[in-house]
This record gives structure tokens, sequence and C-alpha cells, in this order.
């Protein structure tokens, strides 16, 4: 029961840094010890920018436990993309044109059968690493961990990669009777919000595709 309190505490303590910006790292730059789950890590390779992005085909992401977050998290990828790249095939449609086919994705001969048939040559991936509900009383927190890889069809290059882990919380410390009443009810309502893990892989998704380059083929500003 102490350690429980004390990880409450704790936490709350650090409340504060769920609501400012997140630090964007390349990894290409970063020293390894500076690398922290909540900034927006990302690294662009080389192929990246001799052959950029004119179409990206979104895949579903792989949960089984959970198909609702990964749908979630495969169509905000997307929409997000399409700030990028001229034409996104979302995840819905890559699913049915796959169907359609009779192709298997996680195949890689499938895929540039996929490619050919669709004329396009990249593919991107969400998937989930890290998720919490936590709830005690007078504290509730949620985050979500999500990484992304952005590939060539035709050989599986690595393009680019990014992961981020984004968290909110709310309650507050029983410093008097009605401090703690007010805290019970700010984590209670925050606890029972459907709209915060949501809202959460949006802003996952945003900051990561944010760190895609300009200059992308087809790229809008």
């Amino acid at each position: 029961m102490l350690k429980s309190v004390l990880i409450v505490l704790l936490t709350l303590m650090g409340v504060s840094a769920c609501v400012t910006n997140p630090q964007y790292r390349d990894l290409k730059q970063a020293d390894e010890a500076e690398i922290k789950a909540t900034d927006v890590n990302f690294h662009v390779l080389s192929p990246f920018y001799r052959d950029p992005p004119d179409c990206v085909a979104v895949m579903m992401s792989h949960n089984k436990e959970n198909p609702q977050m990964a749908a979630l998290i495969s169509t905000a990828l997307a929409r997000h993309l399409g700030e990028k790249v001229d034409r996104v095939i979302f995840p819905r449609k890559t699913r049915h044109l796959a169907k359609r086919l009779g192709l298997d994705l996680q195949d890689k001969r499938d895929r540039k059968r996929f490619s050919r048939q669709t004329k396009c040559r990249f593919f991107a991936v969400a998937e989930l690493y890290d998720l919490g509900d936590d709830y005690v009383g007078i504290f509730a927190k949620k985050h979500i961990g999500v990484r992304v890889d952005l590939k060539r069809i035709s050989d599986d290059a690595l393009l680019w990669q990014a992961a981020h882990t984004v968290w909110r919380a709310d309650g507050g410390l029983p410093l008097s009777p009605v401090g703690a009443l007010s805290g019970m009810a700010s984590a209670a309502m925050f606890a029972q919000d459907n709209e915060i893990m949501p809202s959460l892989i949006d802003d996952a998704l945003r900051r990561m595709v944010r760190t895609l380059p300009y200059g992308m083929a087809g790229v809008g500003s």
C-alpha cells in the first residue's frame, strides 16, 4: 500500500511534464543517455532522400488483443501522413485490396505484387509498444507508446522510423479533506473519459509524422 502511495505521489510531482512540449531527438545525433521515451525519437535514413515516398500504403497494426486500438493507431498514422504525401492508402483500403487480390501482406512477395497492382511503392506500419491506464482513487494516468516504420516495398529498406510515448494524468494531492474530494472527483472523471486514449494516439502520431522531412515527392507545405 505504501509503495502504491509513493508511486502516486512521485507521479503527481511530475504531472506538469505532461503539458510541456516534447523534445524532438534525431537518433543519429542524440547521445544514448539523453534518449527518453517521452521524447519524439526519430531517424531518417539515406534511402529516404535518394527515393522520397510519393505514395504510402498504411498497413493495419498487429494487435490481436486490442483490435480497436490497432485500428485507431493505423488510421491516425494514415491521416497525418496525408499532410506529407500526395497519395496515402488508408489501412482499411489496404486490407480490402489485399483481400480482393488474395494477398498476404506479411509475405514479402505478396507485398511486391500489391505494390505492382496499386502502383504504390512504400508502406508504413505503426505498432503499440506501451499502454497504461492507471487509477488509484485520487489519481489517474493514461499513457501510450507507439513506434512507426516507413519502408520501401521492393527491398524492405527502412526509410524512416519514429517512436514516442505520450501521457496525461489528473487528480490531486490530498492536502485537505476538500482537496482529497476534489482530487477523487477529477481522477474519476479522467479515468472514465473514453476520448482521452484516441486523443493521445492522435498526439503521438501527429508529432512523429512532423519529423518527416520536407522535399518529399508530392509533399505539400
